[in-house]
């Protein structure tokens, strides 16, 4: 596939009409490659409907044999946490719920596309999921705590927050590489990104979400997650919470790139999300424990 590169810089804004033709053109060509399978979109659809009965999930699971058995195999492993092993659809759904059979639909589908592949300089797709995967994690702990989301919606959203990084990866390889060589604290990837491609990961994972019909609490959060205070819109809580997830796991090398570009903790954030001392005190304390359960569930998921 040939992706027009956008050589537009970072000084047109990002509504600019001419930027935003020429990018619309390079997200619809990878958006036309990387649509979400039937079976995970309707399975988004039911989670967000009320009516919705669990037979009517574990129908739309069994129409696709090879999801069903991704989702089977992930509940059934060590970090999911069900006591007795899960024989069929009907229990796991009956034991985890809607939104956590979504959330484990949607690690089925994505995950495969972070199996390994050669890596560029400390940079590596595990890595990357292990990142997103650590961010989700961590978001999902500061919804518990704030309670101003959902922490199932808060994991997704941090799970997929950096979706549009393997994009880029994978259809714009070789300018994906020119960006982690310029990548430095001072020059953190969005940036670097709008000058060699135009656009931002971001930017991208935003589309791609909207494409895939994801909700707008979850499309709002990956693509301002860099921009939580150009965020003008009604889910700032979420864009908040998957923003300070994503810092963390960055300040503690478990960074998109596999190279920490954290600069000064973001205190303020903190104040958004509504922690106050204390919960600070003890949410860093619990991080790396945090972190490496977040690690083990996402090689887990790569199997």
């Amino acid at each position: 596939m040939n992706v027009l590169v956008c050589e537009t810089k970072t000084t047109a804004n990002r509504r600019d009409p001419a930027r935003a033709e020429v990018i619309d053109r390079v997200f619809q060509q990878i958006g036309d490659v990387s649509s979400l399978p039937t079976c995970a979109v309707k399975i988004m659809e039911l989670a967000r409907d009320s009516s919705a009965e669990a037979d009517d999930l574990i129908e739309v699971i069994r129409s696709d044999p090879a999801m069903a058995m991704r989702i089977m195999r992930i509940v059934n492993s060590s970090y999911v946490g069900v006591r007795q092993s899960v024989g069929d659809l009907k229990q796991a759904v009956m034991l985890l719920g809607f939104r956590e059979i979504r959330n484990l639909a949607m690690s089925a589908y994505v995950a495969p596309l972070f199996r390994e592949t050669n890596g560029y300089g400390d940079y590596t797709r595990t890595g990357l999921w292990d990142h997103m995967v650590g961010t989700g994690i961590v978001a999902q702990e500061i919804a518990k705590v704030c309670r101003k989301v959902n922490p199932q919606e808060a994991y997704l959203a941090g799970l997929l927050h950096d979706i549009g990084l393997v994009m880029i990866d994978q259809y714009l390889h070789r300018p994906f590489h020119l960006v982690i060589d310029a990548v430095t604290p001072e020059q953190p990837a969005y940036q670097v990104e709008r000058d060699f491609i135009g656009f931002d990961h971001a930017e991208l994972g935003e589309y791609v979400a909207v494409q895939w019909k994801l909700p707008a609490h979850l499309t709002d959060a990956i693509g301002h997650h860099h921009h939580p205070g150009q965020y003008e819109g009604p889910n700032r809580d979420m864009v908040h919470i998957v923003t300070l997830s994503d810092w963390l796991c960055d300040f503690k090398g478990r960074s998109a790139l596999g190279v920490s570009t954290s600069t000064s903790p973001p205190v303020e954030l903190f104040g958004e999300v509504g922690f106050d001392r204390d919960e600070i005190t003890a949410l860093l304390g619990k991080l790396d424990e945090t972190l490496s359960h977040a690690q083990t569930m996402a090689r887990s998921q790569l199997r």
